[in-house]
């Protein structure tokens, strides 16, 4: 940590946040004093813990918090007084809110987590320390929500009004580099000679993009930027440029299959893809331009409507690729172009609205789970202790294991977060201890303590703009507050204040010592679990038990691989998992295709397809035992064999529907390394089609 400090370069925008940020937690503080309020310092730390630099972003956040403190607040005020005089039930009680709360806050992707994890620890924070006089929770539970709101309104009103920088614009500049990264993408997809390496880094990218447009898309709707209330348009976009990776990716394994196949690519198909790179490089919906290549694709694939050589077939589902990619792409420009000018085209956010909700995203319900379990057990254990040994601060210590539990949670492993919480607790009781012995006692009036806080609240505020420094700045600041406890009248009790700073400690070590044995996971047990969550989705497909629409289960897909991404750099060894994942967002489409065009072929054709989605079903549901498992080789000849029929079938819209995503699915397979069975393959990682449809043995 000390390390990152060092290296710690802030600029002056840091500096600038970190004034703002004290500013209004001393606007907070006075206000909270010279009303006389209970506890002044709730709101001085609330400022810290809603702050951030981008003004949308403090205000959703801040919104939320308010309204789970509400929440949190009046449970407490129910279960203290009716259970009081129960205390295992009610120590039972409270647990359980706040592992219920943490449940639902840990399945919500979106701000609203903030209110289910404040509803569950403000009832902890406000029920606990009036085990002993429940008298006192109306008063309690009113002033923690007069004193949280006091902190957030300060906090937002100085973010908004003294230099405010908006989500909007930060916004605006990712997605025109986006744009450029996809222009990009385009012509090394284009290009079967492109190095593996830069294609996987540049989708992996975007990848990556598209789950950080959705983190600040959601707080728009809190700020007065000029993209303000733009989110459902902005997440429409994000759906679009999710759907592009996997067409990139189907359109480059068609390409290199081709020049496999034929040795290169046909002079009329690289003038196409050549014209295509050029439109894309714009960034900018061209309608002329696109139904013009659509034009020129359709034209160019009418020419293999009743292809039966493997490259013949090979064309055409490019064509159809490019059909999609082009269409997308379209779709991306529009969005884009209409949010910047506040006319976004109804039916264009429509058709991408269901895969912009909520179902699109990745749900853990067995993380969630025990996230809950954890703050139940951490409470209960600590409750226990109380009870048993009537410790005069264990409601403190009860109420940070609650806290202790919750706000690491979001991490795969909290437990060495939660150690460094401890650490840097204990250090700001060292900090506590200057200021109650050495500093405070020769202050005489609110100007000299402002003066006395604003060197260390100034240079700990800096930290906290950086990822790395974020959480040793927070924890030296709002546990300085909290444990310092300023009010109207100085008094300097050294035992209190150390008692409270060891129930603190010990809150949060037994919030890490349950959190070590119940939830706890390791970085490549959370990869194989995203992973796992995928071969599952597209089992319940095959089986056709999961009904969802394509594009929302290709962005649930998606999704998770943007979740694998930063785990990556601590799991190195799955990097080959991702780039199979890949192909698998493949053959989940194509599963979907043979499930919609099913209906329309003979009855003999259907029991076939019938027959390869039952088999597909069973290899992901075997990979969820054996991870490493290859698709069956028979599943290709299954494939194969209903090729040779569709081949033969004259020419209709019938036999284009069903290639298409034959010979995608067949693509993924070998793609996902199936191995092949008794035939000649131009490379090992491209096999052809048996010599049935056309072809020399």
């Amino acid at each position: 940590m000390f390390a990152n400090i060092l290296a710690l370069r802030p600029k002056g925008a840091d500096w600038l946040f970190s004034a703002k940020t004290f500013a209004a937690a001393v606007l907070a503080l006075f206000i909270a004093l010279a009303f006389d309020l209970d506890r002044p310092v709730w709101a001085m730390a609330t400022v810290y813990i809603v702050a951030h630099p981008l003004s949308g972003v403090l205000a959703s956040k801040a919104l939320y918090r308010v309204i789970g403190t509400i929440i949190g607040a009046v449970a407490a005020i129910v279960m203290v007084p009716n259970l009081v005089n129960a205390p295992v039930l009610l120590s039972l009680a409270l647990a359980l809110w706040v592992g219920g709360c943490l449940y639902l806050s840990r399945l919500d992707r979106t701000p609203k987590s903030y209110l289910f994890m404040l509803a569950g620890y403000t009832a902890a924070i406000v029920g606990f320390p009036c085990v002993t006089d429940p008298g006192i929770i109306f008063d309690t539970a009113v002033a923690r929500v007069q004193e949280i709101s006091l902190g957030i309104i300060c906090a937002t009103l100085v973010s908004h009004i003294i230099f405010p920088r908006h989500v909007g614009p930060v916004v605006a500049a990712r997605i025109d580099g986006w744009m450029g990264d996809i222009a990009d993408l385009a012509k090394l997809s284009f290009d079967a000679g492109s190095d593996p390496e830069k294609l996987h880094q540049d989708r992996t990218r975007i990848a990556a993009d598209i789950g950080e447009l959705h983190g600040l898309s959601v707080h728009l709707g809190y700020e007065k930027s000029r993209f303000a209330g733009r989110t459902r348009q902005l997440q429409a976009l994000q759906s679009a440029i999710a759907a592009l990776l996997p067409v990139f990716f189907a359109v480059h394994d068609r390409i290199t299959a081709l020049v496999d196949y034929s040795g290169s690519i046909p002079k009329d198909l690289r003038a196409i893809l050549d014209d295509l790179a050029i439109h894309m490089a714009t960034g900018h919906y061209d309608g002329s331009s696109a139904q013009a290549l659509h034009a020129r694709i359709a034209a160019y694939g009418a020419e293999f409507s009743n292809a039966s050589e493997w490259d013949g077939l090979l064309q055409l589902n490019l064509c159809n690729r490019l059909h999609r990619l082009l269409n997308f792409y379209s779709d991306c420009c529009r969005l884009w172009d209409g949010v910047r000018v506040d006319n976004v085209p109804v039916d264009v956010v429509d058709r991408w609205r269901d895969s912009a909700q909520e179902r699109a995203l990745h749900r853990d319900y067995g993380v969630a789970f025990r996230s809950g379990m954890t703050a139940v057990i951490a409470t209960l254990l600590v409750c226990g202790f109380w009870i048993m040994t009537a410790w005069p601060t264990g409601g403190a210590a009860a109420m940070m294991a609650a806290v202790g539990a919750s706000i690491m949670s979001f991490l795969d492993n909290p437990v060495p977060a939660l150690k460094s919480f401890i650490r840097y607790t204990a250090m700001a009781i060292v900090v506590v201890i200057i200021y109650s012995l050495a500093i405070l006692p020769g202050i005489d009036g609110f100007p000299l303590l402002v003066m006395a806080f604003a060197p260390y609240f100034l240079l700990l505020g800096v930290l906290m703009t950086s990822p790395q420094t974020y959480g040793f700045g927070l924890a030296m600041l709002v546990n300085v507050v909290m444990i310092l406890n300023v009010d109207t009248s100085y008094s300097s009790d050294f035992a209190t204040l150390l008692d409270s700073g060891l129930a603190s400690l010990a809150g949060f070590a037994v919030a890490a010592l349950v959190t070590a044995f119940v939830r706890s996971v390791t970085v490549d047990a959370s990869i194989r679990r995203l992973v796992m969550s995928n071969w599952r989705d597209i089992s319940a497909i095959a089986r056709g038990t999961l009904r969802l629409p394509r594009m929302v289960m290709i962005r649930r897909l998606l999704d998770r691989q943007g979740l694998i991404l930063p785990r990556l750099a601590l799991a190195p060894d799955h990097r080959d998992t991702l780039i199979r994942s890949m192909p698998e967002v493949s053959i989940a489409a194509s599963i979907y295709d043979l499930h919609r065009f099913k209906a329309l072929a003979d009855q003999r054709i259907a029991t076939k397809l019938d027959v390869v989605l039952r088999n597909m079903a069973r290899h992901f549901d075997n990979r969820r035992r054996d991870f490493g498992a290859l698709p069956d080789p028979v599943i290709l000849d299954e494939v194969d064999n209903i090729l040779r029929e569709v081949v033969a079938i004259s020419p209709t819209p019938l036999r284009a529907k069903l290639l298409v995503p034959l010979i995608a699915l067949r693509r993924a397979l070998c793609r996902a390394g199936a191995p092949v069975l008794d035939r000649r393959a131009d490379k090992a990682f491209v096999p052809d089609l048996p010599p049935l449809i056309g072809e020399t043995a």
